[in-house]
């Protein structure tokens, strides 16, 4: 894209930007806000940080851990189910690889709620069970991922190692392993990131014990009508999410 062209994706970064930073902004506001008393969802005009100190008791602890697991699982699952798939597409070329590829992305072509509508018969209720359906949710990108990053691997490369008389595992563990790491550490963060907001999975499969600060909000902002708790709760999510961002290896940056 030339110069000039670029220019045209400004109005639309503009947008993209002052949409989250306004976003950002109400969500913060409104966690400020006093909680509502009577049939009111919040007090017009007050400021309180009663919602944020909620945030430090024991309930919303064992949430904050849970999400943090949650997401760190969903990194490590996804990542992993994503490498056995790319390993097993990358070598192939024409219709084979157009299938293999259409095959990875068949979980994302679906409706999702049919699909978790389905898989609460197959998997086992919990936050185990939770876990895995967002690791079904992810793992396809992650798959996409590092199929483009073991395709841009130098063939030479593995065939110089063979001719050495490694064999394939060790192909694997000394050439394609090493790298194939900035895609393997990208595909971590996208997950870590993807797990702590996750919402279906817990809500679906996980129990009251397993909820994540996903579905904390929406109990808190559509069952009990608490605005200023759920914007809390989301402002939390969003520092995790940036701590996510920011303990990202120099691989993923790269």
């Amino acid at each position: 894209m030339t110069a000039r062209g670029g220019w045209l994706l400004v109005p639309a970064l503009l947008a993209c930007a002052l949409g989250t930073a306004g976003g950002a902004a109400l969500t913060l506001r409104m966690s400020l806000h006093a909680p509502g008393t009577g049939a009111g969802l919040y007090e017009p005009g007050s400021w309180s940080l009663a919602n944020w100190m909620a945030l430090a008791d024991a309930h919303h602890g064992r949430i904050i851990a849970t999400t943090v697991v949650t997401g760190l699982a969903v990194a490590a699952l996804s990542t992993s189910a994503g490498y056995l798939m790319a390993l097993a597409a990358a070598p192939l070329s024409g219709w084979r690889f157009a299938l293999a590829v259409g095959l990875i992305l068949a979980p994302r072509l679906c409706g999702v709620l049919a699909a978790l509508f389905g898989l609460q018969r197959l998997l086992p209720r919990g936050w185990l069970g939770g876990v895995l359906a967002e690791t079904w949710l992810v793992a396809p990108y992650a798959a996409l991922v590092l199929v483009v990053a073991l395709r841009g691997i130098d063939p030479a490369l593995a065939a110089a190692a063979r001719g050495l008389g490694a064999g394939p595992w060790l192909v694997l563990a000394r050439v394609v392993w090493p790298l194939s790491l900035p895609a393997v550490a990208l595909c971590l963060q996208l997950g870590w990131v993807w797990g702590l907001g996750a919402f279906l999975g817990p809500l679906f499969l996980g129990g009251p014990g397993e909820a994540t600060l996903a579905v904390e909000m929406q109990r808190e902002l559509f069952d009990l009508g608490r605005w200023p708790r759920a914007a809390a709760d989301g402002v939390a999510l969003s520092l995790l999410c940036v701590v996510a961002l920011a303990a990202s290896p120099r691989g993923a940056r790269a």
